[in-house]
């Protein structure tokens, strides 16, 4: 039975982070995901890393200062994969308060950043601000500021990238492989001791069970049936939306809601316009459960939207949603251990968001080295000065070409391929181009046509709940 000094459960861009930071220090690790690296609820975010916007409502002046430094180094060590990215937020006649607070946090994020290598916000008046996006409603409109922060087009590929220089340096990735529960057994002092993980492959139905000196929890609002060792937390749902792409728009846009937290978000990518987000508590069961936005939220969102984009031609052309803990800034890593706990070799990471994964990683691993006692012996962490590979770009040719290069990448699934590694592909051609995939994921796979079968409902079940909303 195969033993590692550390098991990663989760294989998003925290659990990516941790396993890379991990076995950059020289530890052993396993990662386990149980669907692709990166399919969770980064896929469905805006795909931006906020750093002088995530100054907005708050005063917490060191996370800010953090959350930009991680933002420089994303655009410094991944410079394939992010990107700058121009962001515009409009101040209205309706919220002269609001405009003059907006105006001291972009001032305050600029005082915080200021040996960042991204220009600072630059204001503009508001005939200025309808020549960049025409679509912005005129009413009321009194000007805007412009804010330059990071884009990552494809955060699922960041995490296939992060979990691939993690098996560079020596650890066993399990993608599609779901942790079933937490091998527990007695340790010393009549304390409980998690010894490792019981697992099942999602594809081969193989069981199986992996020994680690700590199991490191990082699969998000779920962990915590898992684990065990804490009450259900607060989840909160956050829903967003996949709009037609709007002629011109270059810039995200943020429009901060007077009647909800955080910020509604309009962002251009290749194909598509994503908006969001509308996020509430959430009390349902996160586990295992299919998450999905309803017709009433969509709604709401559209609403939100509306209001400062006026344009009749919004049509909604999916929907996603995703549950995540909410954590307050400085517990995101949670040890059972401490604070008199009685259960050891068990550490859980959440709440870290597309900006501070890195951040969060290290911090786990840093912990992680303490509690197995090798602080002193291991290498210090790399991870905000090495560089990712750049792995070989994707042929642009045929769909077979395509995916006998997805196969080489780890791509075992047909939703995986059409969902997640080919962006650039509208939902049409994901349609239209289907039977060509399923024939050659089939030959390159040696699919039989039971399995065939199997795929194309998966695949259409994935796409399905993007449209459970219009009945819901």
């Amino acid at each position: 039975m195969n033993s590692y000094d550390i098991a990663v459960v989760g294989g998003g861009l925290l659990g990516a982070g941790i396993a890379r930071d991990a076995a950059q220090r020289g530890l052993s690790v396993a990662l386990f995901e149980a669907a692709d690296f990166g399919a969770g609820a980064a896929a469905s975010s805006s795909r931006l890393a906020l750093g002088g916007l995530s100054a907005l409502g708050t005063l917490d002046f060191t996370r800010v200062r953090e959350d930009i430094r991680e933002r420089e180094i994303l655009l410094q060590t991944a410079p394939h994969l992010v990107r700058p990215q121009t962001c515009l937020v409009p101040f209205y006649s309706h919220g002269l308060l609001a405009q003059a607070r907006l105006r001291a946090e972009l001032a305050l994020s600029d005082a915080l950043g200021f040996d960042h290598a991204l220009r600072v916000h630059q204001l503009l008046s508001a005939r200025e601000a309808r020549k960049r996006v025409p679509a912005l409603n005129p009413n009321g409109l009194l000007g805007a500021a412009l804010v330059w922060e990071a884009a990552i087009p494809e955060t699922e590929r960041l995490a296939r990238e992060l979990a691939w220089d993690a098996r560079r340096h020596g650890a066993v990735l399990h993608p599609h492989t779901r942790v079933e529960e937490l091998y527990r057994a007695p340790g010393r002092s009549g304390r409980e001791r998690v010894g490792g993980v019981c697992w099942k492959n999602n594809l081969t139905g193989e069981e199986g069970r992996t020994n680690a000196a700590l199991v490191i929890l990082a699969a998000g609002s779920g962990e915590y049936a898992l684990s065990g060792e804490r009450g259900k937390p607060r989840l909160q749902k956050t829903v967003s939306i996949a709009l037609p792409p709007l002629p011109g728009l270059r810039d995200a846009l943020a429009f901060p809601q007077e009647d909800a937290p955080g910020l509604l978000l309009a962002v251009p990518h290749t194909n598509t316009c994503w908006a969001g987000s509308l996020t509430a508590d959430y009390h349902g069961d996160d586990s295992g459960a299919a998450i999905y936005a309803t017709g009433a939220e969509v709604a709401s969102l559209m609403k939100s939207l509306r209001a400062v984009l006026p344009d009749d031609a919004l049509v909604v052309e999916r929907a996603s949603a995703s549950v995540h803990t909410l954590i307050l800034p400085g517990e995101e890593i949670h040890d059972p251990a401490a604070n008199g706990g009685r259960c050891d070799g068990l550490l859980s990471a959440s709440g870290a968001g597309l900006t501070r994964f890195r951040r969060v990683a290290e911090d786990a691993v840093d912990l992680a080295c303490r509690k197995l006692g090798r602080a002193l012996s291991v290498s210090p962490c790399r991870t905000a000065s090495t560089p990712l590979p750049v792995p070989h770009s994707c042929p642009e040719g045929s769909v077979a070409e395509r995916v006998e290069f997805a196969v080489t990448e780890d791509c075992l699934t047909l939703r995986d391929f059409l969902e997640r590694r080919v962006p650039q592909w509208s939902a049409a051609e994901r349609q239209s181009q289907m039977p060509a995939a399923l024939e050659a994921f089939a030959e390159a796979l040696h699919w039989d046509s039971p399995r065939q079968a199997a795929e194309v409902k998966a695949w259409k079940a994935e796409t399905a709940l993007g449209q459970a909303f219009r009945v819901l």
